[in-house]
């Protein structure tokens, strides 16, 4: 006899998941651990070496895991990488970013983000990319485009 197949959508109140994964989570609270999620939408999402795809919630927390993007009131972040972070607040420690925008961003020891576009930014934060480089990035990338578009019509 074969194991029951997960449930792909999953909705309630308070959904803990552990070693397994899930498409669909629609929750007050969220708690995964050792698994992964597809696309959680809670008040609270707290993962535990997992990983989510898309969060999306009032608090989400990370936790020696990974999150593709997540938007969000808070976002703390624990040894862990994510993709695309906007938040009102975000918390980080150890931990690669590719991209946040937030009101407020906080770095505990060493963190590395890619893109960072913070009215606030407190901490040891290593960006690859700031302000007066995204401009000249912006302005190389515009020139090449239009240079490119011009070859084309030729």
């Amino acid at each position: 006899m074969l194991p029951a197949e997960p449930p792909r959508s999953v909705t309630g109140d308070t959904i803990t998941v552990a070693q397994a994964g899930l498409q669909d989570v629609t929750a007050t609270n969220v708690d995964l651990r050792q698994g992964g999620i597809v696309r959680a939408r809670a008040t609270d999402i707290a993962v535990s070496q997992g990983g989510v795809v898309l969060a999306n919630g009032d608090r989400v927390s990370v936790e020696l895991g990974g999150i593709g993007a997540a938007l969000a009131g808070e976002v703390r972040l624990t040894q862990s990488a994510a993709g695309n972070i906007v938040a009102r607040d975000v918390h980080v420690e150890q931990s690669i970013v590719r991209s946040v925008i937030a009101n407020e961003f906080h770095a505990e020891r060493t963190t590395g983000v890619l893109f960072l576009m913070a009215r606030r930014v407190d901490g040891d934060v290593r960006t690859l990319l700031d302000w007066r480089g995204a401009v000249a990035f912006g302005a190389a990338f515009g020139v090449a485009a239009s240079l490119l578009r011009r070859g084309r019509r030729r």
